[in-house]
């Protein structure tokens, strides 16, 4: 349908059309929200060569360590199911994703995962290959979130002291409750203004 290939395990081979699909709307939805901001001349060359399944998690993990030329025995985190490096987007099966992660099940779930490897992506090439200028984690993972549409339908509340100690703190944290700060965020300012500013050494006090 894109093609763009699809390597699957034996395991996987009679779902092929399966996770065409999923790569399909994924693509359609990066496609949709970059329109949506004026980002489309972002979008016309595609973000990868091929897609790889696993329906292993070690299988998964060792793939991805080796396209990131890291050490083989670096041990990745249980949740850390999908990625888009050096023009391969690699992701771990909707059913080791729901388990491992099952938080993150919502409507369109495994659709959403493909989009928002794909959207961080996009998110460099907006800003013109400079990965530094993406900003902290919080806001980084929060772009992606939101332009996958993640935790759309979430019940997820934060009060200004928990927004602002998320938004200082450095390390690696919800999902779920960056994608109700991206969204309280975007409500307030220009996304374009953000993303602009996210890597400014002041982003955060001009946030607060």
């Amino acid at each position: 349908m894109n093609g763009i290939p699809i390597i699957l395990p034996d395991t996987l081979q009679s779902r092929s059309d399966e996770f065409s699909g999923y790569l399909g709307k994924a693509i359609e939805r990066v496609q949709k929200f970059a329109l949506e901001y004026g980002w489309e001349k972002h979008t016309e060359k595609s973000f990868m060569d091929k897609v790889m399944i696993f329906d292993s998690k070690p299988d998964f993990d060792k793939m991805l360590l080796e396209l990131c030329e890291m050490p083989p025995d670096i041990e990745l985190p249980e949740t850390y199911c999908g990625a888009l490096e050096e023009r391969v987007l690699a992701v771990v099966t909707p059913e080791i994703y729901s388990t491992v992660y099952p938080q993150g099940v919502e409507d369109d779930f495994y659709t959403k995962i493909l989009a928002h490897e794909i959207a961080h992506r996009l998110h460099i090439r907006i800003l013109d290959g400079d990965e530094e200028a993406m900003g902290p984690i919080w806001f980084f993972e929060g772009f992606a979130l939101f332009a996958a549409d993640q935790f759309c339908q979430s019940k997820q509340t934060l009060t200004k002291d928990e927004i602002i100690d998320i938004l200082k703190s450095e390390d690696r944290g919800s999902y779920e409750k960056y994608a109700f700060i991206f969204r309280y965020l975007v409500k307030l300012l220009p996304l374009k203004e953000l993303v602009s500013k996210a890597g400014e050494n002041n982003f955060i006090n001009f946030i607060i």
